[in-house]
């Protein structure tokens, strides 16, 4: 046999040795092998979410408890308690008389989530309140500059609230008020504060309201000494004159105006294009208005009558 046969025959030979040897290899090592290494990556990704899901619950968990911090208590009797007690002490501080404190409604809130396919199963959780509603108010009567610090003080307190009304009735031509304030606050079942909610605003900030509580527009002016009858332009006759312009105010509205009564002590409100007993308010800005009455037009400062001045 020639040296090349030889060679070829051997090569022949341990081919097949080899086929025949790989297959039980790859069926008893190389493939177990190959569902290991895709068992331990798939058992390596749930680690990875369990992780993630760990690291999401200790955030949710925190950011939870931060907004539990600024709440008055994890329950109703003591945010109850907590509420008439600050309001109270508010209403103290800023001079307010005949303080009147209490709580109203409370409305439990559901997670929104409720039907999501999640949380079908999971009673407990579908069950679970996310918030609870508190209503309350405060009352008393004192000057304009108490009923302001009273707004002021309380915006400035760090717990949860909404402010949802602030309602100022005036009496003794301005010089006492009577002002209610009504809010709505919550709290976290089951998720008490860390500590006491302290106030976070500066109360000193109160001073850029000071110059109009000291201007008061809800005073009228005094009546000034008669004066020899003068030629006077048109102005509006009888009742529109006892009408006095007290305030001017731009709110979410738009721009208005407060207008007091000086016999009745009734109060209105006009925005730009209403009218009051045929006079129609026109413009308005800073401490005047312009109002229209038939064809003439005049122009009102604020602690005066709804009339044109004299020449």
């Amino acid at each position: 046999m020639s040296p090349t046969l030889r060679i070829t025959g051997i090569v022949v030979v341990l081919a097949g040795l080899g086929w025949l040897g790989w297959r039980p290899v790859r069926s008893m090592y190389l493939g177990p092998r190959v569902e290991v290494e895709q068992r331990r990556a798939k058992l390596i990704a749930d680690v990875n979410r369990y992780r993630s899901g760990v690291d999401d619950g200790l955030r949710l968990r925190t950011e939870l408890q931060a907004y539990a911090d600024r709440t008055l208590g994890g329950d109703l009797e003591a945010v109850d308690h907590e509420l008439r007690t600050r309001l109270n002490r508010i209403g103290e501080e800023v001079g307010l008389k005949k303080l009147s404190v209490g709580t109203g409604r409370v409305r439990s809130m559901e997670t929104p989530a409720r039907n999501v396919a999640a949380l079908r199963a999971n009673k407990e959780l579908r069950d679970e309140l996310d918030f609870v509603e508190v209503e309350a108010s405060v009352s008393g009567v004192g000057s304009l500059e108490a009923a302001m610090r009273l707004v002021h003080r309380i915006e400035a307190e760090g717990w949860i609230k909404r402010i949802v009304q602030v309602r100022l009735q005036p009496r003794d031509n301005g010089e006492r008020f009577v002002v209610t304030i009504r809010l709505v606050t919550l709290y976290l079942p089951g998720r008490a504060p860390a500590g006491p909610v302290e106030t976070v605003a500066d109360l000193g900030g109160f001073e850029r309201y000071q110059p109009l509580a000291r201007r008061n527009p809800f005073r009228l002016a005094a009546k000034p000494v008669a004066a020899a009858p003068q030629p006077a332009a048109p102005k509006p006759a009888g009742q529109h004159r006892k009408w006095v312009l007290t305030g001017v105010v731009t709110g979410p509205d738009g721009v208005e105006v407060w207008l007091l009564h000086a016999d009745s002590g009734q109060s209105r409100r006009l925005s730009i294009g209403q009218s009051i007993q045929g006079v129609r308010l026109v413009a308005a800005a800073g401490d005047t208005a312009d109002f229209e009455f038939g064809e003439d037009r005049f122009t009102v400062p604020v602690g005066r009558p709804l009339a044109p001045k004299r020449p």
